[in-house]
């Protein structure tokens, strides 16, 4: 997986996951979200199944980000199952939209319970990179329901609307007790001769406090100023420097670039397979 973290909710329970039986016996129907797009689609119950399978397991317990190991099982069973559908490919149809992390095996330099550095989390660009953050903050920032990725047009892309890729992810500076946002810009490409598999470079990101009362800015400017005297530099002319928002532009000759592979994409579910291996789940919301 790519190095910016999911941001994962902390709602659980199977009335937020499980898709409801169709009235007919030919498949599953997906979410409502999806449903409203795609109203034909039904989706495979032993597919359902292991979909079920893998949620019972993790998320039905609370529990959004664990070793890959803990669910290579249910894995191995989705990636045949996807496979057998011919569900196991970049389907254009069904990739753009607006997307909520559900589940994730990405522990690279990050806890189990959503622990890492800034300069983790923000690609070595923001200083002190060793301070403390916890991600997986969106129900503490008020937007518990997603969406938290968006590709294609809704993802804004200035440079390339089409083939835009956007990431938030809510943290929470641990020792300043401040909420942040950060609003990763990409674009994706697909592979010419993998049709499994789907390109994302990372054209910059911006971060800033969630809140803007005198508290949280006082908080967010006492852990980041001092380390970052080029803050207001680093702004947009069109930006308010009193935000403390900071941009990062990357140089199209430093971009970083990762690929996602997936096991499963179907137009509900989106179940990739990182650079490392790490499995990232995604439900159209």
């Amino acid at each position: 997986m790519f190095l910016v973290p999911l941001t994962l909710t902390t709602r659980c329970g199977r009335g937020k996951l499980v898709c409801h039986a169709a009235p007919s016996s030919s498949g599953v129907a997906p979410n409502k979200a999806t449903a409203a797009l795609f109203p034909a689609y039904r989706r495979d119950p032993e597919l359902q199944a292991a979909l079920d399978a893998l949620f019972a397991d993790t998320t039905d317990k609370g529990i959004r980000r664990l070793p890959h190991a803990d669910v290579q099982h249910h894995v191995e069973r989705l990636i045949d199952l996807g496979r057998r559908l011919g569900l196991n490919r970049v389907h254009p149809q069904w990739n753009d939209g607006a997307f909520w992390g559900r589940l994730t095996t990405l522990t690279s330099g990050i806890t189990t319970d959503n622990v890492a550095t800034l300069g983790r989390l923000t690609f070595n660009r923001v200083q002190p990179t060793g301070i403390m953050v916890q991600t997986d903050q969106a129900e503490a920032a008020g937007v518990p329901e997603g969406p938290d990725q968006w590709k294609g047009p809704e993802a804004a892309a200035c440079e390339d609307p089409a083939r835009g890729y956007a990431v938030t992810t809510h943290f929470r500076l641990l020792e300043a007790d401040v909420l942040g946002a950060m609003h990763v810009q990409a674009l994706y490409e697909a592979d010419g001769e993998d049709p499994e598999k789907l390109w994302i470079t990372f054209t910059g990101f911006s971060i800033e406090p969630v809140h803007k009362d005198a508290d949280s800015m006082a908080r967010w400017r006492g852990a980041l100023a001092e380390a970052n005297p080029d803050m207001r530099h680093l702004c947009a002319d069109d930006e308010d420097p009193v935000s403390g928002r900071i941009t990062v532009s990357f140089e199209p000759a430093k971009r970083g670039r990762g690929s996602l592979r997936y096991i499963l994409m179907d137009p509900e579910w989106q179940l990739a397979l990182g650079g490392s291996g790490a499995l990232t789940c995604m439900q159209r919301v």
